[in-house]
């Protein structure tokens, strides 16, 4: 297991929602009221990536079919989606938001 650093708290003052790549995996990072989340950033119904959706009372909307997803846990939330989503540990360190991935 491993700590990646992947973004800085500063980068989501435009948007709750950010997408990254770390550790060769493509990863959807969230700040909600004040905590950081990330998930797989595809979508499990159609591929689409989830940093480019909206941010829906604690959970993230599927550009392409608008399917939901709860961002603190990665559970579908109903049609069309039915798979839920990876999750990853989140830690802070300083300004520093850090992902861990089992390498």
């Amino acid at each position: 297991m491993a700590w990646h650093p992947v973004a800085e708290t500063a980068d989501f003052a435009q948007s709750p929602v950010i997408g990254r790549d770390c550790a060769g995996r493509r990863l959807a990072l969230y700040c909600l009221a004040g905590r950081y989340y990330a998930t797989a950033d595809t979508c499990t119904h159609a591929g689409a990536r989830l940093s480019e959706g909206e941010v829906v009372e604690g959970f993230i909307e599927c550009p392409a079919h608008y399917g939901l997803f709860e961002i603190a846990t990665g559970t579908a939330q109903g049609a069309p989606v039915c798979r839920d989503l990876a999750t990853y540990p989140v830690r802070v360190a300083g300004s520093r938001i850090e992902v861990e991935i089992l390498d």
